[in-house]
């Protein structure tokens, strides 16, 4: 899955906060906590609310950047099922950034019915109102920061 988003930041702003995930759990609507495990590794806390019940579950994250060419790549494993790799190139474009979002779901063949904009969708309900991009998704916090 291809997104792209505009925003009215410094290529090096949005860098920061997809990478520090310090400022990344402030703004994401779903993680609760994030705990660094080593060297760009991390268990991060999420809690779903699908219903009237939240489900709550942790997964490990890798984190690889490279601000040379103001790209970054985070890996996730989700209940040892579900592989989401997202890759983000940010491009300077005047006042603005041109994030380039690239996700790749792997799981078991039963899950694949479920993996892609729809799950995504499910999984975060806001994103009707963003064009389904989770870096839109948290980047509205990022836009009241300042």
């Amino acid at each position: 899955m291809e997104l792209y988003v505009r925003i009215k930041k410094t290529p090096c702003f949005v860098f920061d906060y997809i990478t520090d995930m310090k400022k990344f759990a402030c703004v994401h609507p779903v993680i609760t906590k994030i705990d660094k495990t080593s060297d760009n590794n991390y268990l991060v806390y999420e809690t779903l609310k699908p219903g009237f019940i939240p489900f709550s579950f942790t997964y490990p994250v890798t984190i690889e950047s490279r601000q040379l060419d103001n790209s970054v790549t985070i890996r996730v494993i989700v209940m040892k099922l579900i592989k989401i790799e997202m890759k983000f190139v940010l491009k300077k474009d005047k006042d603005f950034t041109i994030i380039e979002e690239n996700i790749k779901f792997k799981s078991p063949l039963l899950l694949q019915s479920l993996i892609g904009k729809n799950f995504y969708r499910a999984t975060y309900p806001d994103v009707q109102k963003y064009r389904g991009s989770v870096v839109e998704l948290f980047l509205e916090g990022i836009f009241n920061k300042d």
